[in-house]
């Protein structure tokens, strides 16, 4: 079967639940979940599992390489990013030289988004699990995008910055494919929906684990009553995008019951390309540092060339707009 759904971050908690229930509706379809270990239970036959360390730009690009070459190849109606960490620890770099988790929530679901683009049906959905309410343009430190300067890290603007940008990358990525030619006319007929979701308190064992080990169990029993259940946000979240694509809005921002918020800032072209264009040259950077070009190779012009041609064909309108 071919793989229809790909959900990054699916091997527990909200990731988990979102890849079962698509599973569940679209038997005939294979829904790959992937993440660093494999889940002891896989309840549905069409669920697959492929390992991956999300927070390496170099294991994303071979791993979307290796999708890419896959037969059959995959035709994406949904890519799903729910992975995420929570962390007290100080500014920790990968070898790559970018925040853990910044990597984690934000630069690596760009590079997936953007490798995995050419496999994406034109009707595809886009599903980013992570704090789709309090990004906004004005949060950001606009010369210290990654938070690299001495002094500037701390782990609340660190999640600003990632949600932040993440809103106008949502933007960016719609504003691409609704562009138009000289003439006017749509180059594809391309109507992917993009959509940055905030689950709000949903009782998994990522919130369990951020306490300490003596108040797990009192956490669990609590949160099994005042919180809502992976499923039941899967549920929602799933609803709302459908909601958002069928009322034909090509990027959205949606709360924990699946409803648009209002009020959400709308990025100024200059804005979004500022973001975009530090996000290509940081993972480009990344993935020149760790000597990419799929596994053990170091990346050449001809590769880089290739990808950006493979951006250009998914993405409508997208020449000249790339940046490194």
């Amino acid at each position: 079967m071919t793989i229809r759904t790909i959900v990054v971050g699916g091997t527990s908690g909200i990731g988990y639940a979102i890849a079962c229930r698509i599973a569940a509706s679209n038997p005939a379809h294979t829904v790959l979940i992937s993440g660093r270990t494999k889940p002891a239970n896989i309840p549905h036959p069409n669920i697959e599992f492929r390992a991956i360390d999300a927070t390496s730009m170099r294991e994303i690009r071979s791993y979307s390489a290796a999708l890419k070459t896959s037969e059959p190849q995959p035709v994406l109606d949904y890519l799903v990013m729910s992975q995420g960490i929570m962390s007290t620890a100080p500014r920790t770099e990968t070898p790559e030289g970018i925040d853990k988790k910044m990597a984690l929530h934000y630069y690596g679901k760009q590079l997936l988004i953007r490798e995995l683009l050419p496999l994406m049906s034109p009707t595809a959905r886009v599903l980013i699990v992570y704090d789709g309410w309090l990004g906004s343009p004005d949060k950001l430190s606009w010369d210290d995008l990654d938070l690299k300067n001495p002094g500037s890290y701390s782990l609340k603007k660190a999640a600003d910055h990632c949600t932040s940008m993440m809103d106008g990358m949502v933007q960016w990525w719609a504003r691409e494919q609704d562009k138009t030619d000289g003439d006017g006319e749509q180059k594809d007929v391309v109507k992917r929906s993009f959509v940055h979701a905030y689950p709000g308190g949903v009782n998994t064992s990522l919130l369990r684990e951020a306490v300490p080990s003596w108040l797990q169990g009192a956490v669990k029993t609590v949160g099994g009553v005042v919180l809502t259940s992976p499923d039941t946000c899967a549920e929602r979240l799933l609803k709302g995008t459908e909601d958002c694509a069928e009322l034909g809005r090509s990027w959205s921002n949606i709360d924990n019951k699946g409803r648009m918020f209002k009020g959400k800032a709308v990025w100024t072209d200059e804005q979004m390309g500022k973001v975009a264009a530090h996000t290509w040259r940081l993972l480009d950077g990344a993935l020149c540092l760790s000597g990419e070009g799929g596994r053990g190779g170091r990346r050449s012009k001809t590769q880089d060339s290739k990808n950006v041609s493979n951006l250009k064909e998914a993405v409508p309108a997208f020449e000249g707009r790339y940046v490194v």
